[in-house]
């Protein structure tokens, strides 16, 4: 018999290891070409109401590279060390090294190509069906599923990376260990000779300092531009401690007698079992908390929508007039709403002035007055300024608009001379749509600046209906008749004015609320796409721990019945271990996504001032435990099958 004989003859018997190793590979690939189906949509990333969607993917990004890295590589450790003990059979039959070499490049070769063709195919069968699904259950019509060449270039050179350097390590290994070494190989445990616990603390300290940091800087303007540096600060620093403090709290249960020998089996079987897999146990630790954190940034920013709507838009529809353009009468305009049987309930006026100036860089904006009298009467205030006083009123909430300056000198040349307004006071608050911010002036000093700078005189119309949630329609229909009636006016002649359809468009409440809706949706849409991909790879990754060293577990399960344990007792024990390494990650990872949400929550006030997204958080935590005993019940009771075939009769 040649030895291309001998090798086929053992692949075939091992098929298994084979198949699982190519499974594993191909669902690497299947995630993360997922994963690049959404972070490289071209309609998702050029929509502007959407212009935050890859800075929102920085951490699901980050915990998806660590996962394909450790996927990869520990699906190779797995496969190779199983593996080994075949290479030390043959190389007793003659067989050198240069030819395991070569057997091994030919195996992982063949093994690569079919994982990417197999993960590809099914990532964009999967991709697609899943757009297809959640698209239609948001409702978005703006974005479709489609493929592009940076989809596929960096699922296979990410892959084909992290796959080559696994294959150099297991040559470098597999071929400076001699024949007994090979031989042994499936009886060796992890070294765990340097583990130390102030190693761990360091990890800690990792940990508790990306989360600091990521709760003072994440209130700067740029912030969140940090927040893939503290996130993958935060993964390392879980690995650096899981690795190296499981034994050293062990070692502290067995300074407590009666609770380390009450349960000696499964304090043993757990410090062993994490000393084998605690590279998976982190892993599944950053995919729970990625899944739970991002899933709730992203509800709450969901269910948030038409309340922010309403605080951005105190009237219903807004509108600017002048005695040209978008002049219709208001019967006219009532009718319309009449019509659609939403009647106007409020309508008021209040006369502005627009000056239109360049930056220095060359933008257009747009200074625009406000009389006295007429905001006053308006607010119900009682403001009063003098000559060239007047007062910045910013048109957005906040709390210190004393801090916020125009940024301008409000300076205009007047027969030759020049004339510097002086700020009195600022006002920071949402009072009208349409506006942005604007310059409230005592009436006398409007009208001589009327009279001696080019502008545009006009009248801000706002109105409110019985129900703006109703008002689409009726809202098109205006939109419709103010381009009609525009159509037949002549063009302003005014110095440097802005296009008639960015002054005289329909500011409403209906409008803004569906954008931010169709915004949020899509943001919501990536978030369900991600977190079912993540949800199910945190759960693959649990199973093959469990599954993967099933002859060892097999082993240690049959000499537990020669020293005279039950059924029932190794059930007890299996099951507690089962339940051990599903509910530590995911705790874990659930106090870990908390903190991150505590110190991001800063930005909107605080957790406190927002109980809604700690409630939603809890929701989501919530379901994901449900599923998670669902699946713990399911993954119990295969192994319970297992176990009913390896005791000695």
């Amino acid at each position: 018999m040649t030895f291309n004989q001998v090798v086929w003859k053992m692949a075939k018997y091992h098929y298994k290891k084979y198949l699982f190793y190519l499974a594993c590979n191909s669902l690497a690939i299947l995630f993360f070409f997922m994963f690049m189906t959404v972070y490289f949509n071209e309609q998702l990333v050029a929509l502007k109401e959407i212009e935050g969607i890859q800075s929102l993917l920085a951490i699901p990004g980050a915990a998806l590279i660590v996962f394909t890295v450790f996927f990869i590589s520990y699906a190779h450790q797995i496969f190779m060390k199983k593996r080994r003990s075949e290479f030390g059979l043959l190389m007793t039959l003659g067989m050198t090294k240069r030819d395991i070499s070569k057997l091994l490049l030919i195996e992982n070769s063949i093994i690569a190509v079919i994982a990417i063709i197999i993960g590809i195919g099914a990532g964009t069968i999967f991709s697609q069906f899943f757009f297809w699904l959640l698209l239609k259950g948001t409702g978005i019509q703006e974005v479709a599923f489609h493929l592009n060449a940076d989809m596929f270039i960096y699922s296979i050179g990410a892959f084909m990376l992290v796959f080559i350097v696994s294959i150099a390590q297991s040559l470098y290994l597999t071929m400076n260990r001699d024949i007994m070494e090979n031989l042994k190989t499936e009886k060796m445990t992890e070294n765990t000779a340097f583990k130390h616990p102030a190693i761990g603390g360091i990890g800690v300290a990792f940990v508790v300092g990306s989360i600091i940091g990521l709760f003072v800087t994440y209130t700067d303007p740029d912030g969140g531009e940090y927040l893939m540096l503290w996130a993958m600060i935060t993964f390392i620093g879980l690995y650096i401690a899981l690795k190296h403090l499981t034994s050293f709290f062990i070692g502290l249960i067995k300074k407590n007698k009666n609770l380390y020998y009450g349960r000696l089996l499964y304090w043993t079987s757990i410090d062993h079992k994490y000393k084998q897999f605690t590279s998976i146990m982190i892993l599944v630790t950053i995919m729970v908390m990625t899944t739970l954190l991002y899933s709730t940034i992203v509800f709450y920013g969901y269910t948030e929508t038409g309340k922010e709507a309403i605080e951005r838009n105190p009237y219903t529809i807004a509108f600017i007039s002048t005695d040209s353009k978008n002049n219709l009468p208001a019967d006219e305009v009532y009718a319309i709403f009449d019509e659609y049987e939403n009647p106007v309930e409020e309508h008021f006026t209040i006369p502005v002035y627009f000056k239109f100036e360049w930056d220095d860089d060359g933008y257009p904006y747009t200074v625009t007055f406000m009389p006295l009298s007429a905001f006053n009467e308006v607010t119900a205030s009682g403001f009063e300024l003098q000559g060239k006083e007047l007062i910045y009123h910013l048109n957005i909430s906040t709390e210190d608009p004393e801090s916020i300056s125009y940024g301008r000198e409000l300076r205009f040349s007047i027969d030759g001379e020049e004339i510097l307004y002086d700020y009195t006071k600022v006002i920071g608050e949402k009072r009208f749509n349409y506006l942005d911010e604007f310059f409230i002036i005592n009436d006398a000093e409007l009208e001589t600046l009327k009279g001696n700078l080019d502008g545009l005189e006009a009248t801000a119309h706002f109105i409110n209906v019985k129900d703006w949630k109703d008002s689409e329609e009726a809202v098109f229909t205006l939109e419709q008749a103010f381009k009609s009636y525009n159509a037949t006016t002549p063009d302003l002649n005014v110095e440097n004015i802005l296009p008639e359809e960015e002054l005289f468009y329909v500011d409403s409440l209906v409008s803004d609320y569906a954008n931010r809706m169709n915004s949020e949706g899509i943001h919501f849409f990536v978030a369900i796409f991600l977190s079912v991909l993540f949800f199910i790879g945190s759960f693959l990754l649990l199973y093959i721990q469990l599954f993967s060293e099933i002859d060892r577990e097999e082993l240690r399960i049959r000499k537990l019945y020669r020293i005279g344990i039950t059924s029932k007792e190794v059930k007890g024990l299996v099951s507690r271990e089962i339940t051990t390494i599903f509910m530590l990650p995911t705790l874990l990872g659930l106090m870990i996504a908390l903190l991150y949400l505590i110190a991001m929550a800063t930005d909107i006030g605080g957790v406190l001032a927002n109980p809604g997204i700690l409630f939603q958080f809890l929701l989501i935590a919530g379901i994901y435990f449900v599923i998670l005993i669902i699946f713990l019940i399911y993954a119990k009771r295969k192994m319970f099958m297992e176990i009913a075939g390896f005791r000695e009769e």
